[in-house]
């Protein structure tokens, strides 16, 4: 399990996702599937992870309710945490994160239309996912963290 130190959080790379979304559930269960170094950890945007984990003056006003990527201490939103998240998954998927070169303004533009209609392709989830027995270490639980600013 991560033990609780936010130092030792700092050098996580974590997914924070929409856990009453269908397609960012889905998208986190494609993500343990092919990130096979098993290096990125996981917390829902509605546990309270994301406030306790990243210092206030890099958290959007307001939060945004889909995929958010914390790396070597700082926060990324939309397509650029999308595709900065490929880099940990096993080829060809990794393959995407080479989508970068594309305008970031044209690559939120399609973001944005995903994440607007997600839960029309996925539907809306009343709980978050539990994730399987030997995926659990990978998730950061929001009572497990001691951390004040």
């Amino acid at each position: 399990m991560i033990t609780t130190d936010r130092q030792k959080l700092q050098d996580k790379s974590i997914v924070f996702y929409d856990g009453t979304c269908g397609f960012c559930q889905a998208s986190v269960q494609f993500i343990l599937k092919y990130n096979h170094k098993q290096d990125l950890y996981f917390a829902p945007l509605q546990s309270g992870v994301l406030e306790q984990v990243v210092p206030p003056s890099q958290l959007p006003d307001p939060v945004p309710d889909a995929v958010l990527f914390y790396e070597q201490g700082k926060l990324y939103s939309a397509s650029e945490a999308a595709l900065r998240i490929a880099r940990y998954l096993n080829f060809p998927w990794q393959v995407f994160s080479y989508f970068r070169f594309i305008p970031l303004s044209f690559r939120d533009k399609i973001y944005s239309f995903i994440a607007r209609h997600r839960y029309k392709i996925a539907g809306k989830q009343e709980a978050c996912m539990l994730p399987e027995p030997h995926q659990r270490a990978r998730f950061i639980d929001f009572w497990l963290l001691n951390v004040t600013w």
